[in-house]
């Protein structure tokens, strides 16, 4: 137990934006908070998003109405964009720094090292992130109370009792998204030991398959599995029932990724031992 809390530190200490970006946002997040329910009599906005999927910001939410909606996505939206920085970079960074074998030469398996990692990639954080997301409702909280009549306080669901249903949904959701991303990041961490630039390999090895299978096929069934598979954990963060739309995508092809997320795994113990 010792030994994983000492290689999860040491992977925080080694990828410091994992905590220096949630930590960042938050801040200049309870400024913005401030500011604008400070000004809450003066200050009007609008808040317009299209392309994405057709989805659009709910203006009701189990916590600050359209502010707690926001503050949900946003969060989501770091963990995904930390995620993929981090899994591009967790293993690649071994090899290029020379680290690899000094970690060799200690009692640590590779089975450990990347579970550890992969831990870190869909554990540690997704929860990283649920504490940026509870930052800004505590903040919004506090200055809520302070600048807001009571009868506002009601109608916008600012309370304790809100706060932690929103924390609780968003921990709900990201646990659906982690699923949705464990054989993404076994495919990353295989690539990262193959190339210095895995994500734009996997894009251009995906656009190639999409295309070849349309030109072999003539039907475009294998790239439009393909995207609902990588999108997956995008439209888990988008949708109102992240769990029905994980499920959306059958449990033939859940189980599928799973097997596919295991023999990755195993295939990145080979590359990492055999560096």
């Amino acid at each position: 137990m010792k030994q994983s809390y000492t290689l999860v530190k040491n992977e925080l200490l080694e990828h410091t934006i994992l905590i220096r970006l949630p930590l960042f946002l938050a801040l200049f997040a309870a400024v913005l908070v401030v500011i604008v329910l400070s000004n809450i009599n003066n200050f009007s906005f609008n808040i317009q998003m299209n392309g994405i999927d057709g989805w659009q910001p709910p203006m009701t939410s189990s916590f600050a109405g359209v502010i707690g909606s926001v503050s949900f996505f946003i969060a989501g939206i770091v963990s995904l964009l930390s995620f993929f920085t981090y899994s591009a970079r967790a293993l690649a960074k071994e090899r290029k720094e020379g680290s690899l074998a000094f970690w060799h030469s200690m009692p640590v398996s590779d089975g450990k090292a990347i579970a550890i990692k992969i831990f870190v990639a869909l554990i540690i954080i997704p929860l990283l992130s649920s504490l940026l997301l509870l930052f800004i409702d505590v903040t919004v909280w506090i200055v809520a109370m302070w600048v807001m009549p009571a009868d506002m306080l009601v109608e916008n669901s600012l309370s304790l009792a809100a706060m932690g249903l929103h924390w609780g949904q968003f921990i709900s959701m990201m646990a659906a998204m982690s699923l949705a991303l464990l054989p993404i990041v076994c495919i990353i961490f295989c690539a990262s030991q193959l190339t210095e630039h895995p994500l734009l390999v996997l894009f251009v090895a995906m656009t190639l398959v999409k295309f070849i299978s349309y030109m072999l096929f003539d039907s475009m069934a294998i790239g439009v599995w393909l995207n609902r598979v990588s999108n997956l954990a995008f439209n888990i963060l988008t949708s109102e029932h992240p769990w029905q739309t994980l499920g959306s995508v059958g449990s033939i092809t859940l189980f599928g990724l799973f097997i596919i997320a295991v023999g990755l795994f195993k295939v990145s113990i080979y590359l990492r031992s055999g560096d």
